[in-house]
């Protein structure tokens, strides 16, 4: 499957700031399943984007711009084509273990509400990937 995107995006200020920095997260990455066939960000402001990598692996561009700023507008589309693979991700840039995400914090615990709705999707016969499925389908 193809899928299209364009989003855009406009800031407008009453009060012109002195100056733009910023880092933008908008872009996807290849993996098996998931081909980036084409991709582009334009910025009304007259700066440069510098592609980076984040500390998880993910894309970035980041670019600053002089003020006087009292406009700016943001332009991302592009294609991407995906194929169908059951729920499994291969191949993608993933630098840190699950456990990193799966440990429970203080600001993660989940209340008695979400432990009973997530009880309800519970298998005990099948899997990891039968009970995300699942979640997902009832989503």
């Amino acid at each position: 499957m193809r899928i299209c995107r364009r989003a855009r995006n406009r800031l407008s200020l009453r009060n012109p700031c002195s100056g733009v920095i910023q880092t933008l997260r908008l872009t996807p990455r290849n993996h098996t399943g998931q081909y980036v066939v084409d991709w582009r960000i334009d910025i009304s402001a007259d700066c440069r984007l510098e592609p980076l990598e984040d500390a998880f692996g993910n894309l970035t561009h980041a670019f600053s711009a002089a003020g006087p700023v009292s406009d700016l507008r943001l332009m991302v589309e592009g294609e991407v084509e995906t194929q169908d693979t059951a729920g499994v991700v291969r191949g993608a840039v993933e630098r840190f273990p699950p456990s990193l995400f799966l440990r429970e914090t203080a600001l993660t615990r989940p209340d008695a509400a979400l432990t009973a709705y997530a009880a309800e999707f519970e298998h005990p016969d099948g899997g990891t990937l039968d009970c995300c499925t699942a979640c997902w389908s009832a989503a």
